[in-house]
C-alpha cells in the first residue's frame, strides 16, 4: 500500500489525480445533454461526439472508488448514489442498446435523463 499520497499514481495506484478525474466524469454525465454533446465533440474533435467515453470515463473511476474512500477522496456516503448511476449505465449498455449511444438519444431519450438526474444526486456528495 501507498504510504504516500503523492506517489499513488506513479506506483500503479490511481491517485487523486485519477480521484479528481473521476469527479469530473460524474460532473459531466450530470450536464445537460447540448453540454455533454459539446464537451464530447469539443474532446473528441476529430471523431465527433463518442457517446460511450461518457460511461467509460464513469467506469475507469467507478473501478477505483473503494480506492478514492481509503484514501478519503470520495466521501463514503456518495458511494450508493454513485452505485446506482454504474447500475443504470450497466442497464443501457450491450448491443441491444445500441441506440442510446448516439448524440441524438443523449438529449431525448429518458434513459439520458435519468443518468443525469443520478449523476447529479451523486456530485452534490463528492468533493
Amino acid at each position: 500500500m501507498v504510504t504516500n499520497l503523492r506517489d499513488a499514481d506513479q506506483v500503479g495506484e490511481p491517485g487523486a489525480r485519477a480521484a479528481l478525474g473521476f469527479v469530473r466524469a460524474v460532473a459531466v454525465l450530470a450536464s445537460d445533454a447540448e453540454v455533454q454533446v459539446a464537451w464530447l465533440s469539443r474532446v473528441f474533435a476529430e471523431g465527433g461526439a463518442v457517446v460511450d467515453e461518457l460511461a467509460l470515463e464513469f467506469d475507469q473511476g467507478y473501478r477505483s472508488l473503494s480506492t478514492f474512500v481509503l484514501y478519503t477522496w470520495i466521501d463514503p456516503g456518495a458511494v450508493p448514489a454513485l452505485t446506482e448511476l454504474d447500475r443504470q449505465l450497466d442497464e443501457m449498455s450491450g448491443d441491444h442498446n445500441r441506440a442510446l449511444w448516439t448524440a441524438e438519444a443523449l438529449v431525448t431519450r429518458p434513459e439520458w435523463d435519468r443518468v443525469r438526474f443520478l449523476a447529479r444526486a451523486a456530485l452534490i456528495l463528492l468533493p
